[in-house]
């Protein structure tokens, strides 16, 4: 299976030359409502403030990526193509790096984001806290597998409900920890398709921050497939800075003269 990531010029020639993936915990979003559809709950205030605290504890623990099953939608261009000039790169996404629920929260056969105009109202009763402490578990880094359903519907909630307005975007997400409270982090990271590192730059002699908050990047190759240039790419007429990009089909977007779409050719 094939999914889609956009970028804009300079991201997308980085991650074209490395092909490793950027995921972002979800505190960092450009949402702010990410991990929020259980926050209509009733029940003890006590119940409130640890599901409050589970589900912000959450938001700084794991890391989403966000693909899309649509390459050649102009507001996703606009949005996240940096206005037309980046580029949209389609993965394989059938490796265990993706798919497996042995890497995976949420690997990404289970990802398709649901999008709703409502927040359903929940009970926070003793069977739904202790469904919320064990996908808490499992953030922290306690590999295992999801066995009932309700859990499973559970985690989908969390991790994959946005509002309506958001539909445009077909998102399918992967969801993954980013460290383990039940081993060694140098023995976590050691695992290729779980190693990862934040890009920083030094603010003073002693002192690194994150270039991009919240932005973690998979040191495992991610096979590409297709390669989409936006109306605006300057390499739109260079084509052959990308002929280095092995099995991939390489396309460029056109305005359709007689509709709002975008045409694809084929390079």
């Amino acid at each position: 299976m094939i999914l889609y990531k956009y970028y804009g010029y300079d991201a997308g020639k980085k991650a074209l030359e490395s092909r490793n993936l950027g995921f972002r915990k979800p505190k960092n979003f450009n949402d702010p409502f990410e991990l929020s559809f259980l926050s209509n709950s009733s029940g003890p205030h006590s119940k409130q403030a640890e599901l409050k605290s589970i589900l912000d504890e959450l938001r700084d623990a794991v890391a989403v990526l966000s693909l899309t099953r649509a390459p050649s939608n102009p507001l996703m261009w606009a949005h996240y193509g940096e206005d037309h000039s980046g580029f949209v790169i389609g993965y394989d996404v059938n490796d265990s790096f993706l798919s497996s629920e042995e890497y995976n929260l949420v690997p990404v056969s289970a990802g398709d984001v649901v999008y709703t105009h409502t927040k359903s109202p929940h009970i926070l009763d003793l069977e739904m806290m202790r469904r919320v402490q064990n996908i808490f578990m499992l953030g922290m880094g306690e590999f295992r597998r999801i066995q009932d359903l309700e859990t499973h519907s559970l985690v989908r909630k969390i991790f994959l409900t946005k509002h309506a307005n958001w539909v445009y975007e077909e998102e399918v997400r992967v969801v993954k920890v980013l460290d383990s409270l039940f081993e060694e982090s140098a023995e976590f990271q050691r695992d290729t398709r779980r190693s990862h590192y934040s890009l920083t730059r030094e603010e003073s002699p002693d002192r690194s921050v994150e270039s991009v908050p919240g932005l973690s990047i998979f040191n495992f190759q991610v096979p590409i497939r297709e390669v989409y240039l936006g109306l605006r790419n300057p390499m739109r007429d260079t084509p052959e800075q990308l002929k280095s990009i092995e099995d991939a089909k390489l396309y460029k977007l056109k305005m359709d003269d007689c509709s709002w779409d975008l045409k694809l050719i084929e390079i």
